[in-house]
């Protein structure tokens, strides 16, 4: 190669040395990355859905007196599969951002023609037997507001046995207390853990006026740690139609629960109209053994010996035992053993004569479903 061409060779090399150390300026003029934009608005909150329950409730019960059991709330039929409830319910929960709503929970069944058996009116059952509850809601910063037919306040139990510990409702819950009434009430919910009520109602079991007075309910619940819950009430009213009498009630309940799997509740009732006292108390103990199994115990002492509401005019007490299972978890299956027992013969059994004891061994089933629209 001569000394000419080794000079071009140089030259050249040299240009591609100084092109890769040095870039084209266009590399400048490359375009920038676009700037992170403002995070978009977070899009409105979908508006509140109705949220739909629905279960059907059956049972088997069979008392050893041979009859239909007596001092029973709901499970009233001897050796006989029976519907007790099915129902459908329907709610809309109200709040803040959107502070009107409504419950209405719909039933059928045995149970449904029990709870409606106090209506007044001679139309009251057939009209309001299918409507367990039906009310519109109002949120008003703290105070919720609802009018029209709800279930009562007082009681450690429900009319819904699948929410209940046991399924045979304790006497205090059937026959102490009222299970429903009309009017308006309000709830102010001070703190997460307590909660003030205040009610003006009908009365009793009643959809429609039978006096022309009203009765009114306070109520107070205290849940000052996740382990302790306790409620107290107090209601008053004139409830005989033609007396002047004011029928009084107090009813509290405490729940404890004491470890994961071990829980205690008590129950009081203490109610007077004129000079007729009417007491109760009711105990429970549930230990939850698995998840889908919990073993459940409640004892029951009544005095009625001055006939009151109650309306069996002695003393009495009850034993029930439950293996609770919960089967696919929709599926609740209650085994049951229950004793009532008091101190005058007032059990039916298959011989006429009365007795003061009756034992009946039962099988609840419940299925629940539901959704949201």
């Amino acid at each position: 190669m001569t000394r000419d061409c080794r000079s071009v060779v140089r030259a050249v090399s040299l240009s591609f040395v100084v092109v890769a150390v040095y870039p084209p300026s266009t590399r400048a003029q490359e375009p920038q990355p676009a700037a992170t934009p403002e995070p978009a608005a977070s899009p409105a909150a979908p508006p509140a859905k109705v949220q739909v329950t629905a279960f059907v409730d059956t049972y088997y019960e069979y008392n050893f007196n041979k009859v239909d059991p007596s001092l029973r709330a709901f499970d009233v039929q001897h050796n006989t599969f029976s519907l007790s409830l099915a129902e459908v319910a329907f709610t809309k929960a109200p709040a803040a951002d959107s502070p009107v709503g409504f419950r209405a929970d719909l039933d059928f069944g045995k149970t449904a023609d029990l709870v409606a058996s106090y209506e007044p009116a001679s139309d009251g059952k057939e009209i309001y037997k299918h409507i367990q509850q039906a009310y519109v809601s109002l949120l008003t910063g703290k105070v919720q507001w609802d009018a029209g037919k709800f279930v009562t306040a007082t009681g450690a139990e429900v009319i819904e046995s699948q929410d209940n510990w046991n399924y045979t409702r304790s006497v205090l819950f059937g026959f102490a207390i009222p299970y429903y009434h009309v009017g308006v009430r309000a709830t102010y919910n001070a703190t997460p853990k307590v909660a003030i009520g205040a009610q003006l109602l009908n009365g009793w079991n009643n959809s429609s006026e039978i006096n022309g007075n009203k009765t009114v309910e306070l109520g107070l619940t205290l849940k000052p740690n996740e382990k302790v819950s306790w409620v107290g009430n107090y209601m008053a009213g004139k409830e005989t139609p033609g007396s002047d009498k004011i029928r009084n009630l107090f009813d509290t309940t405490l729940t404890l629960n004491a470890t994961a799997k071990l829980s205690f509740m008590g129950n009081f009732d203490y109610g007077q109209e004129g000079d007729t006292r009417w007491w109760g108390i009711a105990a429970y103990g549930k230990y939850q053994l698995r998840p889908s199994w919990a073993l459940v115990g409640r004892y029951e002492y009544l005095d009625d010996t001055q006939g009151g509401f109650m309306t069996f005019g002695t003393k009495a007490q009850e034993v029930t035992i439950t293996s609770d299972h919960t089967i696919a978890g929709a599926l609740k299956a209650r085994l049951e053993y229950r004793t009532d027992f008091a101190d005058a013969a007032i059990f039916a059994s298959d011989s006429g004569a009365k007795k003061r004891s009756q034992t009946t061994l039962a099988i609840g089933l419940v299925y629940t479903f539901g959704g949201a629209f």
